[in-house]
């Protein structure tokens, strides 16, 4: 099934009644009839600090964090949210700040706090320092305004601070060095550290000095980490969560059960080509396997038909979109022929997996087997996999970084780019280079995208990246006990906690 952008596709089926447990507030999961009681949020994963650089997602620190600006739920729009307005010019960005703000410690919200967080993301070795890269100053103004000087074209900046880069910590807790361990935010909730229990739950209070409380639903989160897929689903079904990150495989388990769902395209995965120096450095071998790879038969097995195939990196109408880019179809025969013509090279690769990915590892396995690749695949526990997949030590993988999603300029500086976190074996391309230069300094917006559509058919036509498929995920629920369940496109394992509804029995 494929999506709109901004969309999601939600399943909603009859509900079953399921016990759910009673109480006003914390660990009992109290309900009210204003929406305003504790939700409970199954996870599978845990939490090691609250340093917000260093997160694949933002599941935990969102509840607690917030930027100058946010994305709405369809991933794209960027809307106000500590700052209310902003100015952008070929050579700053400035902004208003909201008034009367304060963090969960009670430091004032203000200009000098902005400073402090971005020099912070500036100062702090993680791969969003390169969001700072064009900023080459912070300039405050007075209080309420802050202006960010550039030292090039920043088309994608704004974006950028609406992700987990441009979250802002108490300046108190960052020049005190404990925002790891006490963090402290500007969002509707605030971490209860002597109630939450490390690696296996996190309690959020509602915070007392919120700026907007007419827009919090849950007055209180307790998030549970829940191990493995069938105590996540057992969990949801006899009541001791409200909501759940589910398998797609139990999604059709979920609505039998009565219990509400919804899936998502939570990131968009590709087939990442590592090592362009050696194994994959010929284009023919990069187009065949492309050619191999079939995107709709690896959703149908790793995520039980749920998700979208796309032909390229971004939506249509998004910048650096080419119509005329078709992306690879399924097709052995053509991969073969590509391969001939590439003197049918023996290749033989490691292909790493995480728990989450084990069948699409072996859909990958299949379909390049069929084409005479070789591939040994390698599974690994999710930590294992996320410290070492990128690092060099495998020649491919399926993944992608939420980095990336901005825009074409994003993409190429993290994926592409010399110098890229996704580009281990420091391969250059002289032509994506030249392109990514004339676009940073092309100030016409229109003929800019003409050049970062020029970038996406280059991309196509080397092969540099194809098999473009969503990572699903399923959120299950108890539509008696939480309603408004709204997750934002691309960001993964994560769904809009202030804006649900935990609703009395």
């Amino acid at each position: 099934m494929r999506l709109a952008r901004g969309r999601l596709a939600v399943i909603v089926t009859a509900f079953l009644a399921v016990t759910a447990c009673s109480g006003s507030s914390g660990e009992r999961g109290g309900q009210a009839a204003d929406g305003h009681g504790t939700l409970r949020v199954g996870v599978g994963f845990t939490l090691d600090s609250w340093e917000t650089l260093d997160k694949p997602n933002t599941t935990y620190i969102s509840a607690v964090f917030q930027g100058l600006v946010e994305l709405a739920p369809d991933g794209v729009a960027v809307r106000p949210r500590l700052a209310t307005e902003w100015t952008q010019a070929p050579g700053s960005l400035r902004f208003t700040l909201r008034p009367g703000v304060v963090f969960h410690d009670g430091t004032p919200f203000d200009a000098e706090a902005v400073k402090a967080n971005l020099e912070r993301v500036r100062n702090t070795p993680s791969e969003l320092q390169a969001l700072m890269e064009p900023v080459s100053t912070v300039v405050v103004e007075d209080p309420l305004h802050v202006r960010l000087e550039l030292n090039r074209p920043a088309p994608s900046l704004v974006p950028q601070l609406a992700r987990r880069g441009g979250y802002m910590l108490s300046p108190k807790t960052i020049k005190d060095g404990n925002y790891k361990e006490r963090p402290a935010g500007t969002g509707p909730y605030r971490y209860n550290a002597e109630r939450s229990v490390r690696g296996s739950k996190v309690v959020l209070d509602l915070f007392d000095r919120y700026y907007a409380p007419g827009e919090v639903g849950p007055h209180g989160l307790v998030l549970l980490y829940i191990g493995d897929d069938d105590s996540m689903f057992n969990a949801l079904s006899t009541g001791q969560v409200d909501v759940a990150s589910l398998a797609t495989s139990s999604q059709r388990r979920a609505a039998g059960a009565g219990l509400k769902t919804l899936w998502y395209p939570a990131l968009r995965y590709h087939f990442l080509f590592f090592d362009r120096a050696r194994t994959f450095a010929d284009p023919d071998v990069r187009r065949a396997v492309c050619h191999a790879l079939d995107p709709q038969a690896i959703i149908a097995g790793q995520f039980d038909n749920l998700g979208e195939a796309y032909p390229q990196r971004f939506d249509r109408d998004a910048p650096g979109y080419d119509p005329e880019v078709p992306g690879y179809r399924h097709d052995v025969a053509a991969a073969k022929e590509l391969l001939a013509r590439a003197g049918n090279p023996r290749i033989a690769i490691n292909f790493p997996v995480f728990t989450g990915t084990a069948n699409l590892g072996e859909l990958v396995r299949s379909q390049l087997g069929a084409v005479g690749i070789d591939v040994q695949v390698e599974r690994m526990s999710t930590a294992q996999y996320f410290t070492s997949y990128d690092t060099g030590r495998y020649p491919a993988a399926y993944n992608t970084s939420t980095n990336e999603d901005p825009g074409p300029y994003d993409y190429y500086r993290y994926h592409l780019a010399p110098n890229a976190p996704d580009n281990p074996f420091k391969v250059p391309n002289p032509e994506l280079d030249g392109l990514a230069r004339r676009g940073l300094a092309e100030p016409d917006p229109a003929k800019q995208n003409e050049i970062w559509r020029q970038m996406t058919k280059v991309i196509h036509d080397q092969a540099l990246d194809c098999g473009f498929l969503s990572y699903t995920i399923v959120f299950g629920w108890n539509p008696k006990k939480v309603d408004n369940i709204v997750p934002t496109r691309f960001q993964p394992s994560v769904f809009r906690y202030a804006e649900a509804r935990a609703l009395g029995r």
